[in-house]
């Protein structure tokens, strides 16, 4: 918005048509099928994941008790695969399989991602272009962070057994 303002006002408050698109009909089409499949994506994310139990898995975590600082060391830890001497085994242990069971995030954010591609191609216009393009690399970023994080949850759980029967 303070992007599209300053814009505004460094061509004089002329209509520069980086908010109007008329687009073809492939992309009016296609970002309608991409809409749809987004959200339907996501739905299905989210039925699923109820109905797994695995929306609710954390409810009772000892990790939402800590301060983030905490919970920032902790999966530090954990992503590195160096348990601090002094360090609360089972906190480590928690933090580790709550990295490996948000796997399922990645399939809601794909949802997420094809929504707001559809919405791009549907405006067809350059700003909603570079948001659409913006938000599809944040979503990117964010498959790629939870697919690692789980990673290095699983390697340390068997890395180190000997933490979880302390």
């Amino acid at each position: 918005m303070v992007g599209a303002l300053a814009v505004g006002v460094v061509m004089g408050g002329q209509n520069t048509g980086i908010f109007e698109g008329d687009p073809p009909r492939w992309a009016s089409n296609l970002g309608r099928v991409l809409m749809i499949l987004g959200l339907i994506v996501e739905v299905a994310a989210v039925v699923w994941a109820v109905r797994t139990g695995r929306y609710r898995a954390s409810r009772r975590s000892p990790l939402l008790t800590l301060r983030w600082s905490a919970r920032r060391r902790l999966a530090r830890q954990v992503r590195r695969g160096t348990p601090e001497a002094d360090e609360d085994p089972a906190l480590l242990v928690e933090t580790a399989r709550q990295f490996a069971g948000q796997r399922w995030f990645v399939v809601l954010v794909a949802g997420l991602a094809m929504t707001s591609v559809g919405q791009a191609f549907l405006a067809f216009a350059p700003f909603f272009a570079a948001i659409g393009g913006l938000l599809l690399v944040n979503w990117a970023v964010l498959i790629v962070s939870v697919l690692r994080n789980a990673r290095r949850g699983e390697a340390f759980l068997r890395a180190h057994p000997d933490l979880g029967g302390r």
